[in-house]
């Protein structure tokens, strides 16, 4: 059982305390009321001499300081459990606001966490994104070598640049590109797709390329 719940418990005992105190504060008070209605009527008698009356009144006059003592320590009881309850809850709250601040420390360090893991991704993006550079620069010297000049006027800036913003629209509050909103190899009118089966580096024979406008 945590702290919070343990005070909880404690203030529900306490209000289950606090409404009996109540309940026979009312009673006693009730009570006392119907005696003292007795009292004043036995009182003309018991005055004149009466001594039935007089007895009456002694033994409703002993009632009466009973009760009036039971409505004391009732009436007492309720105050104090309203102290109590006072203080449990009190005491709830500044725990449930530890609890709060510790897990709000914790969330904050997972938080860190997820950026330096954020960061070295990007790191490792960039670099990535880097070895298109000389890739490309290769690819249009190769198609002037079969006399294909069309690969010289897609530089890979351009795609990368709406690939990233269509991928990261939600981060960045931009419009998707929905044409880019794909993986990047997809996009990429100047890369082959490899076959999986019978595929190994040095062969190369088999890739198809589209030398088309990426634009």
């Amino acid at each position: 059982m945590t702290t919070v719940e343990g005070t909880f418990n404690e203030i529900e005992q306490l209000k289950v305390q606090q409404q009996e105190a109540l309940v026979q504060l009312k009673d006693a008070e009730r009570k006392l009321e119907e005696l003292n209605e007795r009292r004043i009527e036995l009182a003309p008698a018991a005055f004149t001499g009466d001594e039935v009356a007089d007895r009456n009144l002694m033994v409703l006059e002993g009632e009466a300081s009973k009760l009036s003592r039971g409505a004391h320590l009732a009436r007492n009881a309720v105050r104090e459990f309203e102290r109590l309850l006072e203080k449990a809850k009190k005491r709830r709250a500044e725990e449930r606001q530890r609890l709060a601040r510790e897990r709000f420390e914790e969330l904050a360090a997972e938080r860190y966490e997820l950026g330096v893991e954020a960061e070295e991704a990007m790191s490792m993006l960039l670099e990535t994104l880097e070895r298109y550079k000389p890739i490309h620069c290769e690819q249009v010297a190769c198609a002037r070598g079969f006399g294909n000049d069309s690969p010289a006027t897609n530089p890979p800036r351009p795609l990368i640049q709406k690939w990233l913003v269509s991928r990261l629209r939600e981060y960045l509050g931009l419009s998707s590109i929905d044409r880019y909103d794909r993986p990047l190899a997809e996009v990429d009118s100047l890369a082959a797709t490899l076959p999986m089966s019978g595929y190994s580096g040095s062969s190369v024979s088999s890739v198809k390329v589209s030398w088309g406008s990426e634009a």
